[in-house]
């Protein structure tokens, strides 16, 4: 009898604990000590202003200006040799309006999203100054202006869902619109007037395979994991991060992260200056490193393994990272 009184005992003590979280179902991680990591440099032309995204394909570096009329630049890897400028803004079948931030290489260029429009352009582009939309796919969705924008395996795309209860909306390529994620609770304070997707910013991206994507959370050091079928895997929040009441909030993620197969690279910011975290994609913080110059966007080459890097306030000069 006193052990079915213990086991009793020990079972209210664990269902107390259970209910008295606030948010569950995340795992604590936390980084190896922060090492410092410094660049090498190429210089450029000064025509690299206000860089929106890094991105590579076939084995040129590109550098999305969104605020310029010329869009595009390109620039030969490994020695970063400008090449050309391409893409216009405008409405002409080889121009472009504001596209999101999302660029999937392809054998013969890359695809992007254009939010103007929900279209999905194909964009073929070589080493000579090629530069075509070849494809424009109308989206056929009530939603308009689709934000964090992922390509997804067999033709199907994510992006952030306009339903309040939903963190994400799935459309495969039958034209089914399908609704997942619940957002997280507990972790930040929410006005009743206020969106959860604002309340929640993130910033995500897509393995290049198309079968998972993460999203790291503006306001709060958390990363989560999902596949292509919408199942949340693997959520993760650093041991540092803390609930934030404060009216002014902590901004830990602002610059768009790069992934690869293997990897996904994001920045963030602490009194030191700026840190690149390197994360899996199974969720584990694997390194993080302390950079020397103040980059906003990164992108990864294959080839070489290194990371080009842009500062917002260079326009001549590009980089170089070499990753332990």
């Amino acid at each position: 009898m006193k052990r079915i009184y213990i086991l009793l005992a020990s079972l209210f003590i664990l269902f107390f604990l259970l209910e008295g979280c606030t948010y569950s179902g995340k795992l604590a991680g936390h980084f190896p000590p922060l090492k410092e990591l410094k660049a090498d440099s190429i210089s450029t032309p000064p025509i690299l202003l206000s860089v929106t995204r890094l991105f590579v394909t076939d084995n040129m570096l590109v550098a999305y200006q969104q605020r310029s009329d010329t869009m595009f630049s390109f620039w030969k890897l490994p020695e970063c040799r400008y090449l050309f400028r391409a893409g216009s803004r405008g409405e002409g079948p080889d121009d472009f309006l504001m596209l999101d931030r999302t660029f999937q290489e392809m054998p013969d260029g890359f695809k992007t999203f254009e939010i103007a429009s929900n279209k999905v352009k194909e964009v073929a582009v070589d080493s000579v100054g090629t530069f075509k939309v070849v494809s424009a796919k109308q989206l056929e969705v009530e939603q308009r202006g689709l934000n964090r924008f992922l390509f997804f395996k067999n033709d199907s795309y994510c992006f952030i869902s306009d339903k309040e209860g939903y963190e994400y909306a799935l459309l495969d390529k039958d034209g089914t619109v399908r609704y997942f994620s619940d957002y997280p609770k507990g972790l930040l304070e929410k006005k009743e007037e206020e969106l959860n997707r604002f309340v929640y910013n993130k910033l995500t991206v897509a393995n290049p395979q198309g079968d998972k994507f993460a999203a790291f959370y503006a306001y709060i050091k958390l990363c989560r994991i999902y596949n292509s079928k919408g199942e949340l895997l693997k959520e993760t929040m650093l041991e540092s991060s803390q609930k934030d009441t404060s009216e002014e909030k902590t901004i830990y993620y602002s610059s768009y992260p790069y992934a690869d197969e293997n990897y996904i690279y994001v920045l963030t910011d602490k009194e030191e200056g700026k840190v690149l975290e390197i994360w899996d994609w199974e969720g584990i913080p694997r390194a993080h490193y302390l950079l020397d110059k103040p980059v906003n966007c990164l992108a990864r080459a294959s080839t070489d393994g290194k990371l080009y890097a842009v500062c917002q306030d260079r326009e001549d000069v590009v980089y170089i990272y070499s990753i332990p």
